[in-house]
């Protein structure tokens, strides 16, 4: 029996005919943005979670706090790796008034400066206020 004979009464979701074109083509989109959020949510979540473990519980005073998603590469490094810029200020860290945290995509903490972060972190802790 011929093969298309065989496959005749199967149908592929990725075959598009007729007026189901458009609709199929839709749905592939959405489902690719919502992919798409999804992976970056994940990532903005193992980021954050570098982040929290490096400041300890309960982390100190940061003041004000934003965060952005390098996409073109981290500037000022050689490799220019993507990652997250976690920036903070004025913080009560003793002698960083600014801290700025960069973490890759998968949550692996990349550079912090000032570059003795987590020693002035503990620091702070172990002073205890």
């Amino acid at each position: 029996m011929p093969l298309a004979q065989v496959s005749a009464g199967i149908e592929s979701p990725f075959s598009f005919r007729g007026g189901d074109d458009m609709a199929r083509l839709f749905w592939l989109a959405v489902m690719a943005g919502i992919a798409g959020a999804v992976v970056g949510l994940v990532s903005w979540i193992a980021a954050y979670t570098t982040v929290a473990k490096l400041l300890r519980s309960p982390p100190p005073r940061m003041g004000e706090q934003s965060v952005s998603l390098l996409w073109r590469g981290m500037p000022n490094h050689p490799d220019h790796p993507r990652a997250w810029r976690f920036a903070f200020g004025p913080t009560a860290i003793p002698g960083a008034p600014r801290v700025v945290i960069y973490v890759g995509p998968t949550g692996r903490l990349i550079r912090t400066e000032p570059a003795d972060l987590a020693a002035r972190v503990n620091a702070l802790h172990n002073r205890g206020y």
